[in-house]
This record gives C-alpha cells, structure tokens and sequence, in this order.
C-alpha cells in the first residue's frame, strides 16, 4: 500500500481502531468478570445490565433469566467497541511519547465521564461501573486495550497521518 494514498491512510486508521475497538471489549470484558468473581458470581454484571435493559422495555427480567446475561453480554460488546473504536481514532492520529501519553488521557477521560455524566446505558458495565471501583477497573482495562492497540497500529504499518512506522 501506498503511504501517500489518503483513502489508503483512512483504512489503515479504521482498521486500527476496530482493533482497539475489539481489544477494548476483550480488555473490560476481564474486568467486568473480575468485577462479578469479587462479589461471587462471574456473570453478575452482565446479568445486571441485561436485567436492567430488560426493564427498561417493561419485561420482567424474572421471566427471562438467560436472556438478561445474553442482553448484558451483547450490550458490553457494543458499547465498549463503541467506546474503543471512538477513543482509538482520537489517540491513533498522535505520534511517538504523545500517543501514549493521549491512550492513557483517553482513558482517564471515559473514566471521568462515566463517573460523572453519562447515563448507564451508555456505560460500559451498565450501571454497575458507576461508583469508583468500578470506573477505576474499566478504566484500567481501557488504557491497556488503547496502549495495546498502539503497538498493533505500528506492527500494521498505520502511525501517523503520513504512515511513518514509529511509535
């Protein structure tokens, strides 16, 4: 591929960010088991969001005890893939100390974000990353998946805006 080929940067950009999008998933996934394992019951927290979703459309998650943790998985799959792709393609531009520096600001900032102003179904863990700890572990795996992708951006050949191959 050419590097002076903007259509050719613009995929390799996307590309980028649907794997941060995915490691961020994969990354806050693990934190959210960690989550539930610590309060005795894996699954806990995407039972919680499946129930609350459930809820919110008037089903009595009761009646479809299955189907509130296969709602809570499908929702964390798509709210943080969402929020990785979208923190990506903010930091993903940056070069060098920068990026990093950006992956751990973007981090911080969806942390501070989900503490203080976004509403739970737009969350990643629902409602049940809305007091500290629970912002403090997505946040963590967050920053990890956005450093992550950093590396695989570069082992992909996509850096900067003019395709250099450094970090």
């Amino acid at each position: 591929m050419a590097h002076g080929n903007p259509h050719s940067r613009f995929t390799q950009l996307i590309d980028a960010a649907l794997a941060a999008g995915t490691l961020t998933a994969i990354a806050t996934g693990g934190a959210l088991l960690g989550l539930g394992w610590r309060e005795g019951e894996a699954g806990r927290v995407f039972r919680l969001a499946g129930r609350g979703l459930l809820e919110r459309v008037g089903v009595a998650s009761s009646a479809a005890p299955l189907t509130s943790v296969a709602l809570g998985y499908l929702h964390h799959l798509v709210i943080a893939t969402g929020w990785g792709v979208l923190l990506a393609l903010l930091v993903l531009p940056w070069r060098g100390v920068t990026r990093v520096t950006a992956a751990l600001l973007a981090a911080a900032g969806y942390a501070m974000l989900a503490l203080w102003v976004l509403p739970s179904t737009l969350r990643i863990g629902y409602a049940v990353t809305g007091t500290p700890p629970g912002v403090v572990a997505i946040g963590a795996a967050v920053a990890v998946a956005l450093l992550s992708s950093v590396w695989i951006a570069v082992g992909e050949g996509y850096n900067s805006p003019t395709g250099d191959a450094e970090v």
